[in-house]
């Protein structure tokens, strides 16, 4: 060994050192740095499971963050459509409350002028009846007295025509000048209705034209005059 330059005792010497030091490092370092080993690859391996579990729960949050603004945006357009819907059906419904607002108005007002027509020619009936008398005195000279005069201008306008007999229950009345009670008696006594309305329209210039349903019986002044010009032509 001397030949070779290598020192036996050395050689020994190294080669139990060496032993030792590889028994401590198998005994005491080397468990502890596979634990070490171990536990660090257990914290990669749970800090990449982490990572993973992060990275899904933020891919559901995302999805569901879409989810939640998709349904918002639905449930946005649903109210909005509700809010419109809404609005034009009350707008709608105040078209609708105006209109009859208007046509209320319109319809009292018309009532409240045919009232205040109906009164000016009840007013004026008296009137009417006195000039009457006097163009009728004129012509005719003192031929009728004056309770005659006044029958017959009665007639003229509330006189019942004839073939109004049984006419209906429920009659329609037009004359051109309110009647009184006691021409409405008539009307129901020679018609046999029940119940008689009066209806005022002074186009008809006099007489009466009486309605039951579907049945019509003319006797006003303008219809005789409506058939004498027929006749003439």
């Amino acid at each position: 060994m001397d030949k070779l330059g290598i020192n036996l005792g050395f050689l020994i010497a190294q080669i139990v050192n060496f032993g030792i030091l590889f028994l401590l490092l198998s005994k005491l370092v080397w468990p502890r740095m596979l634990v070490m080993l171990d536990e660090r690859q257990e914290r990669i391996a749970k800090g990449l499971e982490d990572a993973r579990s992060a990275r899904q729960e933020r891919e559901n949050a995302e999805r569901e963050g879409e989810r939640i603004l998709a349904q918002a945006r639905i449930e946005g357009q649903r109210l909005r459509d509700e809010m419109r819907r809404r609005g034009e059906e009350q707008g709608e419904q105040a078209r609708r409350l105006a209109q009859r607002e208007t046509e209320n108005f319109r319809s009292q007002a018309r009532i409240q002028a045919e009232e205040e027509r109906n009164r000016i020619l009840a007013d004026a009936r008296g009137q009417i009846i006195s000039l009457a008398m006097a163009a009728a005195e004129e012509l005719i000279g003192d031929g009728l007295d004056t309770e005659r005069q006044r029958v017959v201008l009665k007639k003229f306008f509330a006189g019942v025509p004839e073939g109004a007999e049984g006419i209906g229950e429920v009659v329609v009345a037009i004359s051109a000048v309110p009647l009184l009670d006691d021409e409405i008696d008539q009307v129901k006594q020679v018609t046999g209705a029940k119940v008689v309305e009066n209806k005022v329209e002074p186009n008809i210039l006099g007489g009466l034209v009486l309605r039951a349903g579907d049945k019509v019986v003319d006797g006003s002044v303008r219809g005789d005059l409506t058939a004498l010009s027929a006749q003439l032509h």
